[in-house]
């Protein structure tokens, strides 16, 4: 343990890379600049090895130097940012749970535990909330990744929120978000009591005004990254329903975005490869053939396991004729591996598990020869037996 609490733990720097799980840039959750800084600060610190969390020693010098701040009374701003976070509420509205096998709404802190030396030594320290291990660890699905150098220099709340959630949606371009959702991805809407929500710049142009226009500022000034946007009004109104936002990258961006930078062993996916293939085609499924949640990550596990190519397969084989029960028929084929086959003196696909029937063997063309013959000599010999 003693080696868990030496203050000596290896610091993140200006090319350190943080590698969070795409859930993390849509969770809601309302934390200043700080303290939006302190946790990343941390996250930064994981290792691509870890298969746990560990205790995370802050470096209060090293975290002063990244973050510009001043090192006069930060260790007293920690303390007091460390129970905020603590108490401030992380949601995450799609979590998968293991033991139940069923998709729920998480509700939890970013950190579990922190450790602070009363005598002002400088001892700071703390431990990551456990529930955040799918999102954090060893993450080598549907994760999006950013220098940590590029949020420690920005100023508004807002804009490290939204740097996250353009990082998270830079590889298609353009994404384009309700205005409800985006006060929810930037902080500006939060739960209350009872289940409501409590939003935060209620007027759109408040919103606009006082936290997107300045985010985009802030990001176009001292990010990697180029964003404009556009609002999309809702149809025969001059209400504003959503955004279009653009996002490139600079031609000056930093080496994470000029070179590729190999990724740490744990990852499987190439940063070329399209992270959000599998959400996309999971929730295809479920809304084309009517899955409840269970089934749909039922289906997720074979996205995981057989791949995209595998699960549209199945779905062709469904599609291929009339079900009574859509969603039971493709978990079923996904199961037993159902194969597209032909019925015999038909065109139309039939679906049967992968030991198909054997085809029934054309005849030579001598057969077919020989039938007629004996078909000619057996109309001479009825002729014949009538007296013809």
């Amino acid at each position: 343990m003693e080696e868990a609490l030496t203050p000596w733990q290896k610091q993140p720097g200006e090319g350190t890379v943080v590698w969070q799980h795409n859930r993390l840039a849509e969770a809601r959750y309302e934390l200043s600049p700080r303290e939006q800084k302190l946790v990343l600060y941390v996250i930064a610190m994981i290792e691509p090895e870890d298969a746990d969390f560990k205790r995370y020693v802050v470096n209060i010098g090293d975290f002063a130097r990244l973050a510009n701040l001043s090192k006069d009374d930060l260790y007293r701003e920690l303390r007091e940012l460390a129970e905020g976070l603590k108490s401030k509420v992380l949601v995450i509205p799609e979590h998968f749970d293991p033991e139940t096998s069923k998709t729920v709404k998480l509700i939890t802190s970013w950190f579990s535990d922190a450790l602070i030396s009363p005598n002002g030594e400088g001892y700071f320290a703390v431990e990551i909330s456990r529930n955040l291990k799918p999102y954090l660890l060893q993450v080598k699905r549907e994760f999006y990744q950013f220098k940590l150098q590029q949020v420690m220099q920005m100023r508004s709340a807002y804009g490290i929120r939204l740097y996250q959630w353009l990082k998270r949606w830079q590889f298609r371009r353009k994404a384009v978000v309700s205005v409800t959702e985006l006060r929810g991805v930037m902080g500006a809407a939060q739960p209350g009591k009872r289940g409501k929500v409590i939003n935060n710049l209620v007027p759109y142009a408040d919103f606009k005004r006082r936290a997107v226009q300045p985010a985009v500022d802030e990001i176009n000034e001292k990010s990697d990254l180029s964003v404009s946007f556009s609002e999309v009004k809702a149809k025969g109104s001059k209400a504003v329903e959503s955004l279009s936002f653009l996002i490139l990258s600079k031609s000056s961006a930093d080496e994470v975005e000029a070179i590729k930078l190999p990724p740490p062993p744990q990852l499987e996916l190439s940063l070329s490869e399209d992270p959000d293939a599998e959400d996309r085609l999971v929730g295809e499924v479920k809304a084309k053939y009517g899955l409840n949640q269970v089934q749909a990550e039922k289906v997720r596990t074979y996205v995981h396991s057989k791949g995209v190519a595998f699960v549209r397969e199945k779905m062709a084989v469904v599609d291929s004729e009339p079900r009574p029960n859509v969603a039971r028929t493709l978990l079923a084929a996904l199961r037993d591996d159902w194969q597209l086959a032909r019925k015999a003196g038909s065109g139309k696909p039939k679906t049967e598990p992968s030991a198909s029937k054997p085809k029934a063997e054309t005849p030579a063309p001598d057969d077919y020869e020989t039938r007629r013959k004996r078909s000619e000599e057996f109309a001479k010999f009825k002729k014949t037996l009538r007296g013809g």
